[in-house]
């Protein structure tokens, strides 16, 4: 949809975050993906942690403390339970509502975590700088989980994970096998259509970026046939890439998805706005005049989907191919 008339032309520089992950399309790298099991018994689970790092913990923990609240949202589909956990902005299931807050957006409480004499702590060590509570927790004999998951085949890697750990097969059936049967229909469904160009961005207060399929988001576009305007970019280093506007004008895009973060919705549209649609060819661009600059939902698709990645899939879908779900 498009939203906002257009000003003064700037050399917009737009910042692509790469991302290290693969998707629905390619399983056959498993052994590399985080959360990957590679022995288990009756009381171990040995896996591979987003550190690289071999790491065993014992199956059936009570005392668990989640740092992310996607791995809390992932840990109760599995079937466990909660001691301690992050505050978020996105709805917990019931199960761990009441459970002890031991952080929000920044680090979190490590005197609080180890107070709860958790037998398991679950981070990310992207996020918060968790990973600078790993040797406190090792000091205190508690074990750790560090995991990372952008796309939907490392959501099902942690969840079997999980569930393994929780010994609870049946969901992973549920949530894991019944989820990619029904998304690998969807994309067959639109498999035969024609390839729309498509832009992600991603929106904060500070600044606007564009971001590649190794996204969460992206994953899910490139897997439904779209193609990524700025997948070819050439690596300056490590993180991060400059995408012009003139660029962006070049390749003019069937569709531009905005993903938007931070709870302060006008200093994210005065971004936006500035960095942006100040440009005064924006408003040529063909996704703006058709009404397809699109900002996504957040439940969906700012947040991990975990059991609702099927719905995300199909709401892409339907923007991409509206012919077929008419």
């Amino acid at each position: 949809m498009g939203r906002y008339r257009l000003r003064t032309l700037c050399s917009l520089v737009i910042a692509i975050i790469i991302l290290t992950s693969c998707h629905i399309n390619t399983h056959d790298d498993t052994l590399n993906k985080t959360g990957t099991i590679i022995e288990k018994d009756s009381k171990t689970i040995t896996f591979k942690d987003a550190l690289g790092k071999k790491q065993t913990i014992g199956k059936n923990p009570q005392r668990v403390v989640s740092l992310y609240s996607s791995y809390t949202k992932l840990w109760a589909l599995a079937g466990g339970q909660l001691v301690g956990r992050v505050e978020s902005a996105n709805p917990v299931p019931e199960s761990v509502e009441d459970v002890e807050i031991v952080g929000g957006t920044g680090p979190p409480n490590i005197e609080k975590i180890i107070s709860l004499e958790p037998d398991l702590v679950m981070l990310s060590p992207t996020m918060n700088d968790q990973s600078n509570i790993i040797d406190i927790l090792k000091q205190n004999d508690i074990d750790y989980m560090a995991l990372r998951y952008d796309n939907f085949t490392e959501y099902l890697n942690v969840l079997k994970l999980f569930t393994s750990i929780t010994d609870r097969d049946d969901l992973y059936k549920t949530y894991g096998e019944q989820i990619e049967e029904d998304i690998r229909s969807l994309i067959k469904k639109v498999s035969d259509q024609e390839e729309p160009d498509v832009l992600l961005l991603f929106t904060t207060a500070r600044g606007v970026s564009a971001r590649l399929p190794n996204s969460t988001v992206g994953s899910m576009l490139e897997d439904l046939g779209a193609k990524n305007i700025a997948y070819d970019a050439q690596l300056s280093n490590e993180q991060m890439q400059t995408f012009s506007m003139e660029r962006i004008l070049e390749r003019d895009p069937d569709f531009i998805f905005v993903q938007t973060m931070g709870s302060d919705i006008s200093k994210i549209e005065d971004r936006i706005k500035k960095d942006v649609e100040s440009n005064p060819a924006w408003g040529s661009l063909k996704a703006v005049k058709s009404g397809r600059y699109i900002f996504l939902d957040k439940e969906l698709y700012l947040y991990k989907p975990n059991d609702r990645y099927y719905e995300a899939y199909e709401g892409l879908a339907k923007i991409l191919y509206p012919d077929i779900f008419r």
